[in-house]
């Protein structure tokens, strides 16, 4: 059975609200073209908004309204928390439950919509994902 595609729906400054979660073997590949390898992107005539071919304009706007909302002095970040929770839910009923996995963080944990289940912060990416630990260079944890 192939791994289901998963999305998270976080905050990060100047960003759409909505991140494409690479798989196990995605996330060991080597870089494709493009800024992170140092090799040009291809060029692209047109380059439409990101996921505006799985998700309505409506909720890509919403999402990208929630993300802003999160930079500002003081935000009031149990009232985001659950609103990214209702967008969340509402990202799982466009994409179908078919082939398709949303994930969303709360406080220190990280929810999936469908089936339930959740995971610590620290590490999600782990144990869901099946990616390799992140282990701290030696370095940063000088002997005693």
């Amino acid at each position: 059975m192939a791994e289901p595609r998963r999305v998270l729906i976080a905050w990060d400054v100047s960003a759409h609200g909505i991140w494409w979660v690479l798989t196990k073997e995605e996330m060991e590949a080597p870089a494709p073209p493009g800024s992170w390898s140092g090799s040009p992107p291809s060029d692209l005539p047109h380059r439409p908004k990101p996921w505006s071919d799985r998700l309505s304009g409506d909720l890509l706007r919403e999402l990208q309204e929630w993300n802003d909302a999160w930079d500002v002095q003081s935000p009031d970040s149990e009232a985001l928390d659950e609103c990214g929770r209702e967008l969340a839910v509402r990202v799982q009923d466009e994409l179908g439950t078919v082939g398709w996995e949303v994930l969303y963080q709360m406080g220190d944990r990280v929810y999936r919509v469908h089936p339930r289940g959740s995971w610590p912060m620290a590490t999600w990416e782990h144990e869901l994902l099946g990616y390799q630990p992140r282990i701290p260079p030696s370095s940063e944890h000088p002997a005693r």
